[in-house]
Formats: C-alpha cells, structure tokens, sequence
C-alpha cells in the first residue's frame, strides 16, 4: 500500500498528538492541589504547517546553500522539502512543549493569587 507525503505526515502528527497528550503533567505543590485543564493543541499545528508551507516556497535554486553539489534542482528541492518536514515535526514538538509548560506555569500564579486573596 502506498501513501502520500501528506498522507504520512497527517499520521505522524495525529500519532504525535495522542503520545502528547497521554503525558502526564507535573503535578502542583502539595499547598495547592489542582486539576488544572489540559488541551489539545491544534492551533500550534496549523501555525508551523504555515511556517513549513512558507519554508519550502523559500528555496531557492541560485542560493548555494540549498543546491547541493552536484544535485539537480529537483532533487534539492525535494531534499530541502525533507528538511522542512523534519523540522516542522520537531518544532511543533518543542512549541506544544513550550506552550504547555508557560500555561502550566501561569495557572499555578494565578491559582497562588487567588488563595493569596488578591482578587478580594
């Protein structure tokens, strides 16, 4: 059975979203026990899909650092579409990371505030 490129990196990052989102989450300090929400982040996916889209519109085959030597345009293209796949994969990883990690971060001040009786 043969797939697309597409085809392959919709299930790459539907697989990628399930193993994210079985992570567990840190819990909080014991002074403050909370089940704060998770979500699923799908917006970060449509946001590096338009990062990728406008990287591989970016090559460039008078740019000597996207031809190899020796390769035709084509295949450097198509290497340079390779490239951005894979980095498109590990930054959307990174990102939902990061983002997860900033909102976690976050909820905890507040939830701190609000037992702190800042919001009285």
């Amino acid at each position: 059975m043969k797939i697309t490129k597409r085809q392959l990196r919709s299930i790459v990052k539907e697989e990628k979203r399930r193993i994210l989102i079985e992570q567990d989450i840190p819990e909080a300090p014991d002074n403050n026990l909370h089940h704060w929400p998770r979500m699923n982040w799908d917006n970060v996916a449509e946001l590096v899909d338009k990062w990728a889209t406008g990287e591989e519109k970016a090559f460039d085959k008078g740019d000597p650092s996207m031809m190899a030597m020796g390769d035709t345009a084509t295949d450097s293209k198509r290497i340079w579409e390779l490239q951005v796949d894979q980095a498109a994969m590990d930054m959307e990883i990174e990102m939902t990371d990061r983002i997860r990690k900033v909102a976690l971060q976050t909820m905890k001040e507040f939830t701190d505030k609000l037992i702190n009786g800042d919001y009285v």
